[in-house]
């Protein structure tokens, strides 16, 4: 589960004027935890899951009264609440590397989940992952924030067990392939900065045209 993982392309899906300010400004809006947990029903970024701190499996349990069995549940599982889980996530999709055949100096689709198409219209494609990282860091580090960003670790709620964190979701949306920037805040609010125009090492495009999107290792 913690295999290094390399990647060459990050995209960002979402409306286009979010896409335009993403790319032009460098406006990363970095929503809270919670109401990840909250958009569960409503679309496929939510996850109620978001944030807990534990997971338990149990075998068996049992329901009784004055001491009295009245039925029992062959299997289940405890989620422990974290109560320090208070923090913001800004989320991208990560294309890895060795999805490409570097050895095939032809043209070669780049394969996007169709899951990840219905988040929005448009696209940011960041084909210089390290540089963004490092703009994100020159502007949060001066302010002393922490932040963490890590790929997402896809498990099987229903026979894993240990802890969990905002790096941990549901194996049920695997195909969303994400990254995640994590930073912790003091209070349960938006936390929104501004790195400056990427428009250098970016690119934006429609969502409609991700079955044309090709790579060509040179």
């Amino acid at each position: 589960m913690n295999k290094s993982r390399n990647y060459f392309l990050f995209i960002k899906i979402g409306k286009e004027e979010h896409i335009d300010a993403l790319q032009k400004k460098g406006h990363l809006y970095c929503n809270t935890i919670r109401s990840y947990r909250k958009m569960e029903s409503e679309t496929l970024r939510g996850d109620k899951h978001e944030g807990k701190a534990y997971m338990k499996q149990v075998k068996s349990l049992q329901l009784l009264i004055d001491n009295k069995v009245i039925a029992t549940s062959e299997r289940g599982n405890l989620i422990y609440d974290n109560p320090d889980d208070i923090g913001n996530l800004f989320c991208l999709y990560g294309v890895q590397s060795n999805t490409v055949d570097l050895n095939n100096f032809s043209e070669q689709l780049i394969v996007i989940k169709n899951d990840v198409k219905k988040l929005g219209e448009y696209a940011l494609l960041i084909h210089f992952p390290e540089e963004f990282l490092k703009r994100i860091e020159n502007k949060l580090k001066p302010i002393n924030k922490l932040f963490n960003f890590h790929p997402v670790n896809y498990i099987d709620f229903k026979s894993y067990e240990g802890e969990l964190s905002p790096f941990y979701k549901s194996n049920e949306y695997k195909g969303q392939n994400e990254i995640r920037l994590w930073i912790p805040n003091e209070k349960e609010d938006v936390f929104e900065f501004f790195i400056g125009d990427i428009t250098d090492i970016s690119y934006k495009m429609p969502v409609s045209m991700f079955n044309e999107l090709t790579i060509k290792p040179e």
